[in-house]
């Protein structure tokens, strides 16, 4: 798998692995599923996705309440 969000990164390579494409960290010397670089990316687009579902202030209690 070539993973697209890879390619901005200088450590970045493609290989060829059981006639398939796939991104190679040489950083951090493993595919990047396996990789902090990756799972950082994930979790900051995550986390950014998050914070635009709450253009509200959140309250407990209209949550608790609202049902009624």
């Amino acid at each position: 798998m070539v993973i697209k969000s890879c390619f901005q990164c200088k450590y970045h390579e493609i290989k060829k692995e059981e006639n398939e494409e796939m991104t190679y960290c040489v950083r951090e010397n493993c595919w990047p599923r396996f990789s902090k670089c990756v799972a950082t990316k994930a979790l900051k687009r995550f986390l950014e996705e998050e914070n635009m579902d709450q253009d509200r202030p959140f309250s407990a209690i209209e949550r608790f309440y609202a049902c009624e």
